[in-house]
């Protein structure tokens, strides 16, 4: 009966541990708490990554480095211009604008409670929709129209300034910015819309689905992902990448032509999703408490856990991808792209394949989807004040795979039988 030498054993150990990925567990570079009794639920970072902002029973505004800022009122849904000059946010039936230095510019009320808010990239336009109302304001505070339609579920104003998106329970519909009817598809009603950077590109889901119209209102395509609904969506400033999270625990990737690039696993619950602008940082988070970070390929980049499960709209990445910010009801999560290497020969997505078979993604077909849309004319709450020094909670450390281990420990109970 031959034996392992152990010289040969340990060589066998190092080279299984060297051959053998793990995903890489990442610790936070920061972690803000929410005041105590307070719960967050919201969040969004500067594209230019200046600032952060996070929402629910307080508005938190920190700095890309952890630093608490300023802390007051309280605001969900919200939205915060490019620069980080300007946050716009939500409490009940009142709409706020807000310096990024916390003072209060203004505050209007819609009419009924506000679900959805944007704010153009310059600041120039605040939109907010709620109830059956939706309405638009200069960054004065003047009024600039409003109109009323079924029940609102979400809202942008495309980045170009040239039109504001509805989705309601009935239809997705564009007005132009004093809300005067443009066009409108009445054969969905989707809950979430993305539009690309060049205001060109405009994303719904529909269930399984994913439509893609041009600004002008033409369906370009409508494309089904076997699995899942989709239930949080985002598409890349460039145009070139839309990610979306499901409910069946995956996240596709899909390029501007309706072709699937992969699927990931992401936790269960993939309720927010975020990416940069060329799509090369892809972030999600699920009610399981985790962080999933994937660059274009779909390589799974790393993850961390969070204390509490990661909610809708609590996962933000800057425009350069260098910053990922995630919330969940108690804390506020910074993490630097920098932390997060691609370890050897490690995917958690499934790459399409031209052959298909068990273990492959297949490429989706285009449905012959008749596009129905026609062209229609038709007193100040106190401030907490700024924050002495940062309130930064120490990361823990990463965590340690026993992926490694067991496998060595397999190796040795091989090696005595032989």
């Amino acid at each position: 009966m031959s034996t392992l030498s152990p010289t040969r054993l340990l060589w066998i150990l190092v080279l299984f541990c060297i051959f053998i990925p793990a995903v890489q567990a990442v610790a936070p570079l920061w972690t803000i708490p929410a005041n105590p009794g307070e719960t967050l639920s919201t969040v969004a970072v500067a594209h230019n990554g200046s600032i952060i902002i996070a929402g629910g029973d307080q508005l938190i505004a920190i700095s890309p480095s952890g630093q608490k800022l300023w802390a007051g009122w309280a605001g969900s849904p919200l939205d915060i211009s490019g620069d980080g000059g300007y946050i716009i946010a939500a409490q009940g039936q009142i709409v706020r604008l807000i310096s990024g230095q916390g003072v209060l510019l203004w505050q209007q009320s819609l009419g009924d409670t506000v679900t959805a808010l944007s704010i153009s990239p310059d600041a120039g336009i605040i939109v907010a929709g709620g109830g059956t109302y939706v309405q638009s304001w200069y960054n004065s505070g003047s009024g600039l129209g409003k109109n009323t339609t079924e029940t609102v579920q979400d809202i942008k104003i495309s980045p170009v300034k040239d039109q504001i998106i509805v989705c309601t329970v009935q239809a997705l519909r564009s007005f132009n910015l004093s809300y005067v009817p443009n066009w409108y598809d009445n054969s969905i009603n989707p809950a979430a819309v993305a539009i690309s950077g060049d205001g060109t590109g405009i994303v719904i889901p529909n269930g399984n689905h994913i439509r893609m119209y041009h600004g002008s209102g033409t369906l370009l395509w409508d494309r089904v992902f076997p699995g899942g609904n989709i239930i949080s969506l985002a598409y890349s400033g460039d145009g070139s990448t839309i990610v979306a999270g499901r409910d069946d625990s995956t996240v596709i990737a899909v390029d501007r032509d309706g072709n699937l690039l992969w699927t990931g696993k992401a936790g269960y619950w993939v309720t927010s999703v975020g990416i940069s602008d060329d799509g090369s940082t892809i972030a999600t988070g699920s009610i399981d408490n985790q962080i999933h970070i994937y660059n274009r390929q779909g390589t799974l980049l790393g993850e961390a856990t969070t204390e509490n499960p990661v909610k809708s709209r609590s996962v933000a990445v800057s425009g350069d991808g260098s910053l990922v910010v995630a919330v969940d009801s108690s804390n506020v999560y910074g993490f630097s792209r920098d932390q997060f290497t691609v370890p050897a020969n490690q995917s958690a997505a499934t790459q399409v394949s031209a052959e298909g078979g068990e273990n492959t993604t297949v490429q989706p077909v285009l449905e012959n989807t008749t596009f129905v849309a026609t062209l229609t004319t038709g007193s100040v709450p106190a401030f907490s004040g700024n924050e002495s020094g940062p309130a930064t909670t120490p990361a823990p450390e990463p965590g340690f795979s026993w992926i490694p281990v067991l496998a060595a420990l397999a190796i040795l109970v091989l090696a005595k039988k032989r």
